[in-house]
């Protein structure tokens, strides 16, 4: 059985279920790469450009962690989804970054460039036959992982409305805003969730809603941005700005389109506290640590003064 790697970062935090069901369902094996650590994040840092953002540097330090544990690592290519929009450039040109920079390791691909007539299921099932896999095999295996996907996300956005329409569970509500990518990772994302809720804060997050609804939404707001998943960022802004006291935004050094879309926010976006993680491969967590809090102070102290005019007008 053909054994492919998967790194546990970039991408694969948003279209886990949809490739390994796929993966699966060609008769593959697949081995993901552990949790990042800091050993996986230096060795990223030294593999990577200096210009390189930090979440391109964790993903060259998975890739790493899977020599010799794989046959194949899967390195899709993601360019655009739809026809106007476009994703970053690192995603267009991670296949050749990592072709590159680790030539000793065997790869595989597939596109997704609506612009140039490339889409998805052509792209995997393409990929699958290179392999040695029936066509009405692939074909059913991408099937398969498209319904898998659509349910998890759907799920997921489920889940967390109905956690935001029901009575609080925590003293305050905050809205964490960042890709999937980074909020999911055990070493940048998940200590900063985790901190929150130990500060009595119950905690909401942008990859967690409903995406098509916040592309639309962002679109209203903002027909000219052209990268898909800042739009969801926005668009979760929108949604969930009137159910929570507070939106913390966690970018990564130095992405260009989070930083113009956290202060797009901050200057369209008033009357709710906000404040903006910028972490690069020297970021430590005690600093994190003391950012948070005085945030949460923040936010608490003034969700205390308006429940001091409702209850004295």
């Amino acid at each position: 059985m053909l054994r492919v790697g998967l790194p546990r970062a970039l991408l694969y935090h948003k279209y886990h279920v949809l490739w390994t069901t796929f993966l699966h369902e060609c008769g593959f094996g697949t081995v993901v790469s552990p949790p990042t650590n800091r050993r996986i994040l230096e060795r990223g840092v030294a593999l990577a450009v200096d210009e390189s953002c930090l979440s391109m540097k964790v993903f060259l330090g998975h890739a790493d962690a899977l020599t010799g544990r794989c046959d194949v690592l899967f390195v899709p290519r993601h360019e655009s989804y739809e026809r106007g929009e476009q994703l970053c450039v690192k995603f267009m040109a991670t296949y050749d970054i990592v072709r590159n920079t680790l030539p000793d390791l065997s790869l595989i691909t597939y596109n997704v460039d609506v612009h140039r007539g490339v889409d998805e299921r052509r792209s995997m099932i393409a990929m699958a036959r290179s392999l040695g896999v029936r066509a009405g095999v692939a074909r059913r295996a991408h099937a398969h992982a498209v319904t898998a996907h659509h349910a998890h996300e759907v799920e997921l956005a489920r889940l967390q409305q109905s956690v935001a329409e029901a009575p609080r569970q925590g003293e305050l509500r905050v809205l964490v805003v960042g890709h999937s990518y980074n909020l999911s990772d055990r070493l940048i994302g998940e200590p900063i969730l985790a901190y929150l809720r130990a500060l009595d804060v119950e905690v909401f997050t942008s990859d967690e809603v409903d995406k098509a609804a916040a592309r639309r939404t962002a679109s209203a707001i903002s027909p000219t941005m052209k990268w898909r998943y800042n739009k969801e960022l926005l668009g979760a802004v929108d949604l969930y700005r009137g159910l929570v006291d507070g939106i913390v935004f966690v970018v990564t050094f130095p992405c260009g389109p989070d930083s113009l879309m956290s202060e797009f926010c901050s200057r369209r976006v008033t009357g709710i506290p906000m404040t903006t993680l910028v972490l690069d491969e020297l970021f430590g967590e005690a600093g994190v640590r003391t950012r948070l809090e005085s945030f949460v102070d923040v936010v608490r102290e003034r969700r205390r003064r308006e429940q001091l005019k409702d209850v004295n007008p």
